[in-house]
């Protein structure tokens, strides 16, 4: 009687032990670390966005743009005859 449920006993747990899914485990992970990475990726180009498009003042009064005043010509001398 206890051979066979030492017996049943031993099938069962190499059963459950064969049926774990190593693979599922070893993906999960690698998905996990794939999501890290994403994530840092996209949290560094949210950080570099601000950067790179400045947003206006909106409360700000617009103003003209200022145009540059003409410098004056340098006068020439007139050559003596």
């Amino acid at each position: 009687m206890k051979a066979k449920l030492l017996a049943g006993g031993l099938f069962i747990v190499v059963l459950v032990s064969a049926c774990t899914d190593r693979e599922a485990e070893v993906r999960r992970a690698k998905e996990e670390a794939d999501a890290k990475a994403r994530a840092e990726a996209a949290r560094k180009e949210m950080d570099a966005l601000p950067k790179a498009f400045k947003s206006r003042d909106y409360f700000k009064q617009n103003e003209p743009e200022k145009k540059p005043e003409p410098t004056p010509a340098p006068v020439q001398p007139k050559p003596n005859p």
